[in-house]
């Protein structure tokens, strides 16, 4: 981003935090203001915005305060709905130059009014996500994004945002998102580990097949990425969690890796090696809560510390917007 660039963003943060806008609006001009400066300090600020809040020059009329405070009004909208609505570049700036300058302070009103109730509402569904894990992921389409495959196990920042196109909450590493509005939250992160990998033993019992194990401290939140046949091997005892990510690799089919696992896996970090589930791939879910059925679904496996002791919840959903979705708790402390 050029000098220039970043100046026209710094400058129309400024103005949305003085801009007259009806009275009922106020109040919202500092929070929205303080959450962009928060983005674009962090460089969450994606470098297509400030391109597409130019109003081009015209030196003409640069000194007619009139039409200097519209481009003002203007700029500001088009931030407001490519940094925290994820408006399209080029349908955001089309949309705001067909506003009536007349307009344009109603409109900012509006824009700082929608961001106001888009944090109001993910504040108080992470609220019930923190409280009530289950009732949330039955009312509620949810998404887990991955941190990435070299990202280790542990504390990590998260952002839970609403995303208007697939019509899902979407709980992601900070650093991963940009031209939405969001809440943060600390989470304990959970890695990924192939199967493949895993050491094997063979003793007097038979094959042993050692999982390392990841002690969730530090946060309320345990969270990890979709589920595409993998399986969640944990230990959950009152307030200690223990839990490993594994992904069938190597040939091996998930649902095979999940009974394997069931047989065999110990668990490092945990109480004797010892392992309390394993919830994975297996079809027909029927009434085993450790059980979740692939095929024509999208899973996640979330743990939530509630009153002290770690809580592990599951959504299932079919695959495709808005589709129908079922949770429940695998297992709680």
């Amino acid at each position: 981003m050029s000098k220039d660039e970043g100046v026209r963003i710094t400058d129309t943060i400024n103005f949305i935090s003085t801009a007259t806008v009806p009275a009922a609006h106020n109040a919202q001009r500092a929070t929205v203001a303080d959450l962009l400066r928060d983005y674009d300090a962090h460089g969450h600020i994606a470098d297509t915005v400030s391109p597409a809040m130019s109003q081009g020059s015209n030196y003409a009329i640069l000194e007619r305060d009139e039409v200097k405070a519209n481009r003002h009004y203007r700029r500001a909208i088009i931030l407001i709905r490519m940094a925290l609505q994820n408006a399209d570049r080029s349908v955001a700036p089309r949309d705001v130059g067909q506003i009536s300058d007349a307009n344009l302070p109603n409109e900012l009103g509006n824009s700082l009014g929608q961001i106001h109730t888009t944090l109001h509402d993910l504040t108080t569904k992470l609220a019930l996500l923190k409280s009530n894990p289950v009732s949330f992921l039955s009312d509620n389409t949810f998404n887990m994004v991955s941190a990435g495959a070299t990202a280790p196990s542990g504390v990590a920042d998260y952002v839970l945002y609403y995303d208007t196109l697939n019509s899902q909450y979407n709980l992601a590493p900070e650093a991963t998102v940009k031209n939405w509005a969001a809440v943060s939250i600390k989470v304990f992160h959970l890695h990924v580990q192939p199967y493949a990998g895993l050491a094997r033993t063979h003793g007097p019992n038979g094959q042993s097949l050692a999982v390392v194990g990841n002690a969730a401290y530090g946060a309320d939140l345990m969270v990890t990425t979709q589920l595409t046949g993998c399986s969640i091997v944990y230990y959950l005892n009152g307030a200690t969690l223990v839990a490993a990510h594994v992904q069938p690799t190597g040939g091996i089919d998930a649902e095979t890796m999940c009974t394997n696992l069931r047989a065999d896996a110990t668990l490092s970090n945990a109480p004797g090696l010892a392992v309390t589930g394993v919830f994975g791939a297996q079809a027909p879910k029927g009434a085993d809560p450790n059980n979740y059925q692939k095929a024509g679904n999208f899973s996640f496996c979330i743990g939530v510390k509630i009153g002290g002791a770690w809580n592990l919840c599951a959504q299932q959903r079919t695959r495709g917007v808005g589709g129908a979705k079922v949770a429940w708790t695998i297992a709680h402390g």
